[in-house]
């Protein structure tokens, strides 16, 4: 199984043209041999204990 990990970052404030961006949490995209997602895992410093989990909807 594969994880694709991605950086999550919010904008916190502009000056003379530059973007600043705060490093806020982690999204971990989950995938099976073929590649399909089967979960989705964020960890965001602003909920520092708790895991989120999200799964993609089933075929009928």
């Amino acid at each position: 199984m594969a994880t694709e990990t991605m950086k999550l970052r919010v904008k916190t404030g502009e000056k003379d043209g530059k973007n600043f961006w705060d490093d806020c949490g982690v999204l971990f995209v989950n995938k099976n041999d073929d590649g399909a997602v089967t979960s989705v895992t964020v960890r965001h410093n602003m909920f520092p204990n708790v895991e989120m989990v999200a799964f993609p909807p089933k075929s009928d």
